[in-house]
């Protein structure tokens, strides 16, 4: 079985004391393609701005096999993890 190119267990993250995700689990496989979809206010963005660093989040965040949870946003993009808005 291959390893998850990226895989996410229990994330919390949200603003100030609004917590807006709570306990999100997912995978995504190499060569995969991964689509957040969802109405206005569910989290969408949220849940990125968590993986790439830009918010405070709890949880695990496991990119090619490795914890990047404690990573700060330079090192995320160092290692390919970005966010390309529309």
């Amino acid at each position: 079985m291959n390893t998850p190119i990226l895989k996410v267990e229990g994330l919390h993250a949200g603003y100030g004391k609004a917590e807006v995700l709570r306990g999100i689990t997912l995978q995504a496989a190499p060569g995969s393609i991964v689509t957040v979809i969802g109405p206005n206010g569910a989290g969408k963005s949220t849940l990125l701005g968590a993986l790439m660093g830009v918010l405070p989040a709890s949880g695990l965040i496991e990119y090619a096999g490795e914890s990047i949870t404690s990573l700060p946003l330079e090192e995320r993009v160092m290692q390919g993890i970005a966010l390309v808005p529309e």
